[in-house]
């Protein structure tokens, strides 16, 4: 036993884990392959229609869904289909040392915060709806940005908060594009604000009936400007070749499968797992249909990385 999956089945929507590339460099106690694995596997100008017994769980997964609840908590909640985690201004980061300090959580407050007085903000939908949620404080915000900060020496750099406000932005979301509230933090030398988002995706309900977890299941990446290309992050063994995937949509839904064969290396495999970012094209544009995971039946949204 090689330790591998001989077929991996994903669907991808419109989150963190499995977000990681097999770059083909290999792991201590490993053997080099002959050539690295690519970094991505694009999509050829045709569809690939879904095929096996995949297909047919997809196909049960498409025609449950209309009027499913699943579908009426994804069609009048709030869940961004792009990631909303943070919106950096153009041309960040200006140097080597702000990126470092960034990531590190190397933050210095030097102003007074908003303090928040309803505890409720509104999201505005393109249609006119509208839906009140719980806010995140900035107070939150400033906590997200400094926990688990990295130590450093004594004269280590950091960035400096010199005022934050409330501000809106757009996001696009399962029932259109959304004007939401954020928190806008100028950093110092920085002539526009980093924006966090000020409410938080709603909880998804539980998993479609007669569904199962899919321990291997990946997230959607990316879409193209277009919608008909979907970039996901097909998870497979240390010895295994990712496959062009396939596609099953109808006019609804759409479930995104990914494909994996054992490699032909006589090679020692190592016990983890890996991902390969794999292109899947669509017959026409996504739009608001969600992409059903292929082992829980709910929609996804978009990882952040």
């Amino acid at each position: 036993m090689r330790g591998r999956i001989a077929m991996t089945t994903v669907a991808v929507a419109l989150l963190l884990g499995g977000c990681t590339d097999n770059s083909g460099t290999p792991t201590p106690g490993s053997s080099p392959k002959a050539a690295p694995r690519p970094s991505l596997i694009t999509a050829g100008p045709e569809v690939r229609p879904a095929t096996g017994e995949a297909a047919e769980r997809a196909a049960e997964l498409t025609a449950a869904w209309p009027g499913s609840p699943t579908q009426q908590v994804w069609e009048h909640g709030y869940f961004p289909t792009e990631d909303s985690t943070v919106w950096m201004p153009e041309g960040a980061f200006h140097s080597d040392d702000d990126k470092a300090a960034y990531y590190s959580h190397h933050f210095d407050l030097k102003t007074t915060l908003p303090v928040a007085v309803s505890g409720t903000a509104e999201v505005r939908f393109a249609d006119g709806t509208r839906l009140t949620l719980p806010q995140r404080t900035a107070q939150a915000v400033l906590d997200s940005l400094t926990e688990h900060s990295n130590p450093c020496p004594a004269q280590c750099y950091r960035l400096a908060v010199t005022a934050v406000q409330p501000g809106t932005t757009t996001v696009a979301t399962s029932r259109g594009q959304a004007t939401i509230p954020v928190w806008e933090f100028t950093i110092t030398g920085y002539d526009h604000p980093f924006r966090y988002p000020a409410v938080l995706p709603q909880a998804q309900a539980g998993p479609a009936p007669g569904s199962d977890t899919d321990p291997a299941t990946t997230w959607l990446r990316k879409a193209s400007p277009d919608g008909l290309v979907l970039t996901a992050s097909v998870p497979h063994g240390s010895c295994d070749s990712v496959l062009p995937g396939e596609v099953h949509e109808t006019d609804q839904a759409v479930v995104l499968i990914g494909r994996t064969t054992p490699d032909k290396s006589d090679g020692p495999c190592t016990a983890i797992l890996l991902s390969t970012a794999v292109e899947f094209r669509l017959s026409r544009p996504l739009g608001l249909r969600p992409v059903l995971g292929l082992g829980d039946g709910r929609p996804q949204t978009v990882a952040a990385h």
